[in-house]
């Protein structure tokens, strides 16, 4: 097994989620893949499906009432264990899984007396995102530009 991506969108109701689980094989042994997703040992999600010619597999997903994941602060953070496992026949030859939390986010930007509005929007919920950003002075931050004369000796 190479990988596992998980792609997936929540309903605007929140009450579902729904996606694709593909898993990529690096090697010739198997023929397909088992795949599965759980939350805290309960069993949510599985299926299989075949491998194609170019060594992955795809399966779609749907979960019902979702445990949704939320920023800190704002809620709880659910993570889900998405497992897939390469199969030859009935041996099971290599698996690999991933976590993930499932959420909705959007960013919001409507029009507002100054322009328009840019904040994110998690679950239904307005979240704040506060943070900063700095540029370095010079491209080259490593490069001393500053001769031995200009410095006063001091490296």
């Amino acid at each position: 097994m190479e990988d596992l991506q998980i792609d997936y969108e929540v309903d605007s109701s929140l009450s579902k989620v729904s996606g694709k689980i593909t898993a990529f094989v690096d090697g010739a042994a198997g023929d397909r893949i088992k795949f599965s997703a759980n939350l805290n040992g309960e069993e949510v999600f599985n299926g299989s499906a075949e491998l194609d010619d170019q060594r992955k597999a795809e399966v779609e997903f749907h979960v019902s009432n979702p445990k949704l994941w939320y920023p800190h602060g704002y809620g709880e953070q659910p993570l889900y264990t998405v497992s897939a496992t390469l199969a030859h026949g009935e041996h099971e030859l290599h698996s690999i899984s991933r976590r993930t939390g499932f959420r909705k986010t959007e960013l919001v930007q409507t029009p507002d007396k100054t322009g328009k509005t840019f904040y994110f929007r998690v679950n239904g919920v307005d979240v704040f995102c506060g943070g900063s950003d700095w540029i370095p002075a010079d491209s080259f931050v490593s490069v001393n530009t500053m001769s031995e004369d200009q410095s006063g000796g001091i490296d």
